[in-house]
């Protein structure tokens, strides 16, 4: 309980908002996509976000969904098409462990921590390397 609390005071200090994004991709998908969904919606069923997605991004990503990061192999996103994955439930200790360790390898590019949820954007354009804790 208290990595909880620590993780998410730690959260509020550290993040920020879509004024801090230098990516016009991700300045895109938070303001067209992710703010205009209410934000209660958006914690708990991520499944309206993929598609809100996947209906603004549909000619230039594949959207992906992972319901349980534990079961991530990193070796997945070694494909050569540009992808949003969206990944749920990294607030608790075990989860937030592999979302570090996953967002530390090359081959993911920008990733987005929005405490509840996390999304990893893969380009084969090369973008320069990004992490972002994103408040709703």
């Amino acid at each position: 309980m208290i990595y909880k609390i620590f993780r998410y005071i730690s959260f509020l200090v550290n993040s920020s908002n879509q004024h801090s994004v230098h990516s016009p991709t991700v300045y895109k998908l938070l303001t067209e996509c992710i703010y205009k969904i209410d934000k209660s919606l958006i914690s708990s069923e991520l499944l309206i976000l993929q598609n809100s997605i996947t209906d603004m991004y549909q000619d230039e990503f594949q959207v992906d969904y992972i319901d349980n990061i534990q079961s991530v192999n990193i070796n997945e996103f070694a494909i050569k098409e540009d992808k949003i994955v969206l990944i749920k439930n990294i607030k608790n200790k075990n989860e937030y462990y592999f979302w570090k360790k996953l967002i530390s390898d090359n081959k993911i590019q920008v990733s987005l921590d929005f405490y509840y949820f996390g999304i990893i954007i893969i380009k084969n354009k090369k973008l320069q390397k990004q992490d972002y804790q994103i408040r709703l």
